[in-house]
């Protein structure tokens, strides 16, 4: 993509991104469902008896999705917390959920009626996690599922309201391409410049958040791609929770040698500028600091409900 179709593309979203977003956010069908994807409630408080809730996102991964979540359930039961894992379907249509039915009696799978995207998937799991922390990680393997229990002691040990992979740390294992990097250098960029975010890389797929703040925001959250990482920084720095903490990731080289087509480049853009819509015009997010329900919230400490439709658990019969 050159430069002068980049900036051609930027100057046509730009407008359309900032004159819609108000008008797509308040209307009825999508607080509606908002509210189904869990997007629209708070959190309700911790489960005593569960340390660390982890939010797995799948679409379609083929053989991938198992041994990722029997890695991680291995490395999760060497720590003696207390755990679940809530792997999310998003719509998956290569029946990938069967292969994970009965793996562990920790993981359970809920499978979404269709796609939607990650950020959707996310907020299904978040509305349906009892830990006093909340993870999620990539189902693909790319990213080793040891990252999760290291991140959780430094949240724990330093009081952090969120820990994320950091593919900027020095001592961070990164054999990207050099286009991979300059885009996720250029992304980062952008971010800092339009965003007030503690978090230089906003969009790892690892990260570990205490249950306090993530309640703070959840009602707040709308996101239903890949910016749901963006937002969510976005948001917890609208509502005050600062002392983020970004350590290091090993991501092998499938993700490294991974493409990125103009398509998505166009997409992020578009989603980012929506973002900075809600952030800067709209103001959707500052009442998190205060913490006034959002529309059709009508309290932000609920009592718990069931787990929404489609959810299996470890144990239930294919």
């Amino acid at each position: 993509m050159t430069t002068t179709a980049t900036v051609a593309a930027a100057e046509t979203i730009v407008p359309q991104s900032i004159s819609r977003f108000t008008s797509l956010d308040s209307a009825m069908a999508r607080q509606r469902e908002a509210w189904d994807l869990g997007a629209g409630r708070a959190l309700a408080p911790a489960d005593p008896d569960v340390t660390l809730s982890v939010v797995v996102p799948f679409y379609n991964p083929g053989d991938a999705l198992a041994p990722t979540l029997a890695r991680l359930a291995a490395v999760l039961d060497a720590t003696g917390h207390t755990y679940e894992v809530i792997a999310v379907s998003d719509g998956s249509t290569d029946g990938s959920e069967r292969t994970v039915v009965g793996l562990h009696p920790r993981v359970r799978v809920d499978v979404a009626d269709r796609n939607r995207g990650k950020g959707a998937a996310l907020r299904r799991g978040f509305a349906q996690s009892r830990g006093s922390y909340v993870a999620f990680i990539d189902a693909d393997g790319d990213i080793c599922p040891s990252h999760v229990p290291a991140y959780l002691e430094a949240a724990m040990v330093g009081g952090h309201p969120v820990v994320y992979a950091d593919k900027r740390h020095h001592e961070s294992v990164n054999p990207s391409t050099t286009k991979r990097r300059v885009i996720s250098w250029t992304f980062s960029t952008v971010v800092t410049t339009l965003f007030a975010v503690e978090a230089r890389d906003t969009q790892t797929g690892c990260k570990v958040l205490h249950r306090d703040a993530l309640a703070a925001v959840f009602p707040y959250l709308r996101e239903e791609g890949f910016a749901l990482d963006l937002e969510l920084f976005v948001a917890l720095g609208q509502a005050g929770r600062t002392g983020s903490l970004g350590m290091p990731v090993a991501i092998n080289e499938r993700l490294a040698g991974s493409t990125i087509s103009t398509g998505s480049i166009v997409r992020t853009l578009k989603d980012t500028l929506r973002v900075f819509g809600r952030c800067h015009v709209g103001r959707a997010y500052a009442p998190a600091r205060t913490g006034t329900p959002p529309a059709g919230v009508a309290s932000l400490h609920p009592h718990r409900t069931e787990a929404p439709h489609g959810a299996v658990g470890a144990a239930d019969a294919a």
